[in-house]
Order: C-alpha cells, then structure tokens, then sequence
C-alpha cells in the first residue's frame, strides 16, 4: 500500500510550511532553471541588490531567540488564512487577502504587506489584552499582558514574537542580514525558482528522511503544497564526492512527501533536484 504522508513528515523531509501553529515562495527572485546546464561556479561572494531581492530577505536573519539556531526560515505567499487573522495575529483586523507574505523565523511571525499603522495601533489598544508600549524605529510596539508576546506594527509589516528589534535593524540594514553574515543562502536563492512556499536552513531537515552528513545548508520552493512539483538545492561541503550526490538523490526521493525525482543539476558544490511532489491539500 502506498503510504500517505502527514503533514509533520512533509514538514520534516521537504521543509514545506505549516504555519498556523505558529502564526502563532515566494521567495526566489530571478525565474531560474535548476535543470539547465550546469555553469561555472564563483568563488567570490555574490553581491546582492536588496532593492531587487523578495521583500522577505531583507528580513531574514542568523540572530536566533532560541538556545541554537539552524537559521531555519519559512516564507509563504499562498495559504496566508493559516497565518493572517489567527493565532498571535488575531488580534489585528487584517484579511489573508490583505497581506503579501508570511515569514516565520526563531519563532517569530513576520506578515508583509501594505498596512495601514494607526488601523493596527488602534486594533491593539482596544484590545484589553495588549498595550502599546512605544516606538522603535518607526514601527509601534506593544505587548501581550499575559504571554509577553511582543509587537510591533509599520506600514509594511506585522511582527509578533520576541526581541522584534533584531528583526527591524536587519529589515532596514542596520544589523547584518543573514546572507551578509553567510553568501551560501544567497548561493541557493540563486538556484530556486520564484514560488509560493520557501524554507532553508543550516544541516539537514530534521526529523525526516535526508540526513547525509554532507549538507552545509539547503533551501526548498514550491507553488503550493498541492502543486505536484518542487525544487530542492543543497550546499554540499567541500570535496563531496558523487556517491553522496547519489545518496542524497535516493534519500529525496524516497522520503514521504516525493514520488519521483525527475531531474539535477549539479554546479561545483550545489545540486539541485526537481521532483514530482504528493498534494497534501
């Protein structure tokens, strides 16, 4: 019989989204083709243009609020009912359909879009729950009497969590971002299509199936998760030989979220797969 995968076993082996239980892809920029051949790989860093770039990167950061951090990120333009209006953010009035992305990492909630502030200030101080507390760099901030969730709330964005403050200086460039501190996720943003759903982090997807000791760090897109097809690069250590590249094939396409994996490109220490995907929606 053929096993139908749980959405925790996607979560673990694909590094596709879940974030309603957070909430308390996007992502890519260029159009890229993992399956065309293969280039010669730099060596110097590469340079960004963060005015080009998704709006999510210049969010994403290698500070973390938890005891060890992977870097993992989670961004998402589709199926923002799972984010928007629930959770931390229900305390707002704003529609899924109001927002243009959700990015969650180290726990914390990151909703883009196009807001109106003194809408959102007045959401928090009519809530008996919540007190607006200040101002950080142009963002109002308040706080969650009984959790200490933190907030903060601009015009273009809606964050909840903690230590909101490193997120803010990494948006506005004051504070190095994550692919400042290390080139290799900007590296793999480069090998990802523009999609719905992206992910990456350092190591491998914990709890799933992909554990080759090779990956330095990996990153995954896909439209949706009923989309039937997603992409999936890995930044391999130095020197990793083909029989690893071939493991981690067989690895990938065993695991319960992939049916086939039907191409790979592989560029100096990146390989990139694409593979036919189960829908889970």
């Amino acid at each position: 019989m053929q096993r139908r995968p749980s959405r925790r076993s996607v979560l673990a082996s694909a590094g596709a989204l879940a974030l309603a239980g957070l909430a308390g892809c996007t992502g890519g920029d260029a159009e890229s083709d993992p399956t065309a051949e293969p280039t010669a790989t730099a060596t110097s860093d590469p340079s960004v243009d963060w005015s080009e770039v998704a709006e999510f990167r210049t969010w994403l950061t290698e500070y973390s609020t938890l005891p060890s951090s992977n870097a993992r990120f989670d961004y998402q333009q589709v199926n923002l009912d799972q984010v928007v209006g629930v959770g931390r953010t229900s305390v707002f009035d704003v529609a899924p359909e109001d927002a243009d992305g959700a990015l969650v990492q180290s726990a914390n909630v990151v909703v883009l879009g196009d807001f109106d502030r003194e809408s959102l200030v007045a959401d928090l101080e009519a809530s008996e729950d919540h007190e607006v507390t200040g101002e950080y760099e142009g963002y109002a901030t308040a706080e969650a009497a009984e959790t200490a969730t933190e907030y903060a709330v601009g015009g273009d964005a809606v964050l909840a969590g903690s230590e909101l403050a490193v997120w803010i200086d990494t948006h506005l460039g004051e504070r190095e971002r994550l692919e400042e501190a290390d080139p290799v996720f900007t590296r793999i943003f480069e090998r990802l299509p523009d999609r719905g759903l992206v992910t990456g982090q350092y190591g491998t997807p914990a709890g799933g199936e992909i554990d080759a000791e090779a990956i330095e760090a990996w990153g995954h897109s896909m439209p949706s998760l009923a989309a039937g097809e997603g992409t999936w690069v890995y930044a391999l250590e130095p020197d990793t030989g083909e029989a690893a590249v071939d493991e981690l094939a067989a690895e990938l396409g065993e695991s319960a979220f992939v049916t086939e994996v039907t191409d790979r490109a592989v560029d100096g220490r990146f390989v990139a797969f694409t593979a036919e995907t189960r829908s889970l929606d």
